[in-house]
């Protein structure tokens, strides 16, 4: 089972919706220039897999809404696809 694809919208530096793909199911390198969203899309990838978030009250929460160039958010959301073509994960 790996990540299949990553879509962030509104999430820290993610204002529009992103659609992040072709996730390899052996390794995958994240690369950029400094400010271009790694560390937040690592975060974002903890706020759905994590439960870290579950605890941070009303002020910490809106923190994680963007707020940079352009209108700021009001909502986010991450959604993350898996492939499960290899049977990894059982129902």
């Amino acid at each position: 089972m790996h990540i299949k694809e990553i879509r962030i919208q509104g999430f820290l530096s993610y204002r529009s919706v992103r659609k992040l793909k072709t996730f390899s199911p052996l390794n995958n390198v994240i690369v950029g220039q400094n400010g271009a969203g790694k560390s937040n899309l690592f975060q974002a990838i903890s706020f759905v897999l994590g439960d870290d978030f579950g605890n941070l009250g009303a002020a910490a929460r809106s923190e994680l809404l963007h707020t940079g160039a352009g209108a700021s958010a009001v909502r986010a959301f991450v959604e993350i696809v898996f492939d499960n073509s290899d049977g990894a994960l059982c129902f």
